[in-house]
């Protein structure tokens, strides 16, 4: 905020690649989001918004419009499912090639668009070792407890690339990350996107590697908590053992 005008607010933010993003459908949900209000960034931002509170464009709900201001990231990184998905309520999603939204430096969502469903697939890598051993026992999860919720979109998890990536063009380089956690992948349809379950699924799957983190943390919390209260437990049975005294043995 200046302050000759307090009103105006300039909102930035730092993310990876997303001058790539926006090409791939991320431009449309930000245009539709805040019309007219980007500007340029700060040295060290991708973008920003700058808008008044006292002159929302018309026509804007405040609350809406707030809530879509603290979800940018979301909405940026969303950008690619939002165009996968509405081309699958279209009918077009065919005609779209494969997404590759690098999010991190040894991890990717990719995103396969066909006539029926499209097929979200996440390289998932840890850099902690113990990180990756939990991580591949969560993502095995995934596959059990689908088979238990029927309504919930098919999921399969591999230690290779899946065969949907092979026409991956151009070409993406796995040598680098051959001890990857693994690949998750997601297939949705169209009753899975309908009506509110678009915003949804795209709400889901922009947080699925904060929520896969966020649990092998707590996971881990956990272990280490039965861990120290085993050895407390150890400990009070060596504190509570007496030790026995051999009595003096007599001689002749």
């Amino acid at each position: 905020c200046a302050e000759d005008a307090l009103s105006v607010i300039q909102v930035h933010i730092a993310m990876r690649n997303v001058a790539e993003m926006k090409k791939m459908g991320a431009s449309e949900v930000l245009e539709r989001l805040f019309p007219g209000l980007e500007v340029a960034p700060s040295d060290g931002y991708n973008y920003a918004i700058q808008f008044d509170c006292d002159a929302l464009p018309a026509g804007t709900d405040p609350e809406t419009f707030l809530t879509s201001v603290s979800e940018m990231k979301r909405n940026i990184a969303g950008g690619p499912l939002d165009r996968a998905f509405s081309g699958l309520l279209d009918k077009t999603s065919q005609n779209l090639p494969i997404m590759t939204v690098q999010y991190r430096k040894t991890e990717a969502m990719f995103i396969c668009s066909s006539s029926s469903k499209i097929v979200v697939i996440f390289q998932v890598n840890f850099n902690d070792i113990t990180d990756k051993a939990v991580a591949k026992v969560f993502l095995q999860e995934f596959v059990e407890a689908q088979r238990t919720v029927r309504t919930a979109p098919p999921v399969s998890y591999s230690k290779e690339p899946p065969g949907e990536l092979a026409g991956l063009s151009p070409p993406y380089n796995f040598s680098q990350t051959d001890d990857t956690a693994g690949f998750l992948s997601f297939a949705l349809e169209e009753r899975h996107v309908s009506g509110n379950g678009k915003e949804k699924a795209i709400t889901l799957l922009t947080g699925f590697r904060n929520y896969l983190h966020y649990h092998i943390k707590c996971s881990k919390t956990y272990l280490h908590m039965r861990m120290r209260k085993r050895v407390a437990g150890w400990m009070q049975v060596l504190n509570r053992a007496l030790p026995e005294v051999e009595g003096e043995k007599k001689t002749a």
